[in-house]
């Protein structure tokens, strides 16, 4: 066990430095969420429960919509998987919520319950 972790630590030495290859500034505030796919990142924004699909390049907004969430729930947090955008949201008691799925494009493909 000590020599696996002598050997992470040494491993985690000579990573090179990271370094920020690109900033923009966001599309709003409270974003409460990022996902990337195919040159394109999509910033969940939990105020106005919008999606943006961003350049990567320049940040400009390529396209947008409103997620309809269930409620008083608001967009806590995106992500890409398969072919699909996964946009969490909750009503802001951590006990339940919704998965809403859109295609890129922002067509809206249906939910799942999420209780905790």
């Amino acid at each position: 066990m000590k020599l696996m972790f002598i050997l992470l630590l040494s491993f985690v030495a000579v990573l090179p430095a990271q370094q920020i290859i690109r900033s923009f500034d966001a599309p709003g505030t409270n974003i409460s969420g990022l996902a990337y796919h195919n040159n394109t990142l999509y910033a969940a924004r939990s105020t106005s429960n919008t999606v943006y699909a961003l350049n990567e390049m320049s940040g400009s907004v390529n396209n947008s919509w409103t997620v309809s969430t269930t409620g008083s729930e608001t967009v806590t947090g995106i992500g890409y998987a398969g072919s699909l955008l996964y946009v969490a949201a909750d009503n802001g008691t951590g006990y339940s919520g919704h998965v809403y799925k859109y295609t890129t494009s922002g067509s809206y493909q249906g939910n799942a319950d999420v209780l905790c």
